[in-house]
């Protein structure tokens, strides 16, 4: 765990990361489209025949808005990856897992956002029946133990990831 944070501001943190996930998962899938409609226009060429003909003219793309653009692309892919890791390796080593992945795939990772009842109805479907407040209690644990899993991997990075979410990617 991250020095100086209680569980309860970590817990905080990764809920904060896990409600910010849909949102940042679109943002970089229009940003990715806008991107490749962009250079498409501006070039008539897809982005790998741009790509490889910038290298093979031993263009510089460095210090450019594509260079810019690319990177916050890259550190938002970094960002999701990082959580996606943090829960599946919960999913497949913690006792409770499966039943926890369900409830936080249901509550932050579809692809749109689900009614409690709706989440509570798709867990029955799963064959985990629960009512509203082990439904929280479950939640509430597995965001804690993805916590604990995510803030592991590298303070730093775990940091600057919460400063550009606070700063709203």
């Amino acid at each position: 765990m991250k020095k100086g944070k209680s569980a309860e501001e970590l817990r905080h943190d990764t809920k904060m990361l896990l409600q910010k996930y849909r949102q940042v998962k679109w943002a970089l899938e229009v940003s990715s489209q806008q991107a490749l409609r962009e250079l498409q226009q501006r070039t008539g060429k897809s982005i790998d025949e741009y790509l490889h003909a910038a290298v093979f003219a031993g263009a510089d793309i460095s210090n450019t808005s594509l260079e810019g653009r690319a990177q916050s692309m890259e550190r938002s892919r970094k960002m999701l990856a990082l959580i996606d890791e943090s829960v599946q390796f919960m999913r497949r080593n913690h006792p409770h897992g499966e039943v926890y992945y369900q409830i936080l795939y249901f509550s932050y990772f579809t692809p749109s956002q689900i009614s409690l009842n709706a989440i509570l109805n798709e867990l029955e479907m799963c064959h985990y029946p629960m009512c509203k407040n082990t439904l929280f209690k479950y939640r509430d644990d597995a965001i804690r133990l993805v916590g604990e899993i995510l803030w592991g991997y590298d303070d730093k990075e775990s940091e600057k990831i919460l400063k550009e979410i606070a700063k709203g990617i």
